[in-house]
């Protein structure tokens, strides 16, 4: 037995009163400490970065997606609107008259978190169309980090009934390795899903998912620069666990990487069966779908492999009749250095990427339509 140490000269009972408050002090310093740091915190982001009538924090709960973004919300480089797509503007409601309204759906390289609000290529698809068609049309920015076709058909099954959109661009395929191996961490097989018909499978257990991550800055601290992403880094990369960030997550920089390997034939299979929901649903609420192969750059860490998982699916787009444009082509024509056109990880447009990824889509897609 442990005996607690005596205080020669005090009583039993003040020693008792001595004792709790020295456990109040041990525990409630830290614990100030942290809400100071929390409060200081959001005070800078605040003044630095804060939208009247917006609150901070990119991502709230979602009982099916585990989370989405929030409406009306801000963090140091974006901004969401009513519906919670990444824009500045809230959806135009009435839809004006011969205006169009466009919906952009895929992971991180179509919400491009290396780029401010507008200058993700959803964004700058709509400044070409204001500019050369009608100033009232919209293009709303439907991505969101790590997400898979799964989560973005679940998103599209909210939207499109209340939106009615005249296009929904579809971007995507590059994070459906990283979500199969976070389903396949839950137990859940996405072979035996399609086996019994299942498709859309997607995992709820993303990394904003987390509640902490959510809430706290010191969690999620982008914003100052603090360690929670090289954690995600240094699991990635030696750990390998399923969830510590994916292809489109806050990536450290890729390395280039021989050799990428062969697609996996149920993960490519299960994309192909949800896309083919995707663009069933566009077309039953009278949407016109625009398939866009992934672009991007093979010869940077996995990029060879995760890019094949968007081409092979513009095969099923092809055969339902769809739009198909191939945005490899904007980097094979490039006459300047092809990595000026992406940060870091290969995948995401710079800004000079992002301007002509949206000037390819208006060419090719929107401007004769």
């Amino acid at each position: 037995m442990i005996e607690t140490a005596k205080m020669p000269g005090l009583p039993v009972w003040k020693q008792i009163v001595f004792g709790f408050f020295m456990i109040v002090i041990i525990v409630g310093l830290p614990i100030i400490l942290i809400l100071g740091v929390e409060g200081v915190g959001r005070a800078i982001i605040h003044l630095k970065y804060g939208v009247a009538g917006k609150s901070y924090g990119l991502w709230q709960y979602d009982r099916e997606l585990g989370a989405i973004h929030a409406a009306n919300a801000y963090n140091h480089n974006s901004e969401t609107n009513n519906f919670g797509f990444r824009n500045k503007e809230n959806v135009l409601e009435p839809k004006p008259a011969n205006a169009l309204r466009i919906i952009a759906y895929g992971g991180s390289t179509t919400f491009c978190y290396n780029l401010s609000t507008d200058l993700a290529w959803p964004l700058r698809l709509q400044e070409i169309l204001r500019a050369q068609h009608n100033a009232s049309d919209q293009v709303l920015n439907g991505g969101d980090i790590s997400w898979s076709i799964g989560h973005e058909l679940a998103r599209a099954k909210r939207d499109l009934p209340k939106l009615k959109p005249d296009f929904v661009i579809i971007y995507s395929g590059v994070n459906e390795e990283y979500n199969a191996a976070l389903l396949r961490a839950e137990g859940v097989s996405l072979e035996q899903a399609l086996k019994d018909g299942k498709t859309g499978l997607f995992s709820r257990n993303l990394d904003h998912a987390r509640w902490l991550k959510r809430n706290s800055l010191i969690i999620k601290c982008r914003d100052i620069k603090c360690w929670d992403y090289v954690g995600d880094y240094v699991a990635a990369r030696w750990w390998r666990s399923p969830n510590a960030g994916g292809a489109e997550a806050h990536m450290a920089p890729a390395q280039p990487q021989a050799g990428s390997g062969a697609i996996d034939p149920v993960v490519s299979g299960n994309f192909n069966a949800t896309l083919r929901d995707f663009i069933a649903l566009i077309q039953a609420y009278g949407a016109k779908p625009i398939y866009v192969i992934v672009g991007g750059l093979p010869e940077i860490g996995q990029n060879g492999r995760l890019l094949q998982y968007s081409r092979q699916g513009a095969e099923v787009a092809r055969q339902l009749g769809v739009i198909v444009l191939d945005s490899q082509e904007i980097i094979e024509s490039y006459n300047g250095e092809r990595r000026a056109l992406f940060a870091d990880t290969g995948v995401h447009w710079s800004e000079t990427g992002a301007a002509l990824l949206a000037s390819f889509i208006y060419e090719r897609a929107l401007k004769q339509n």
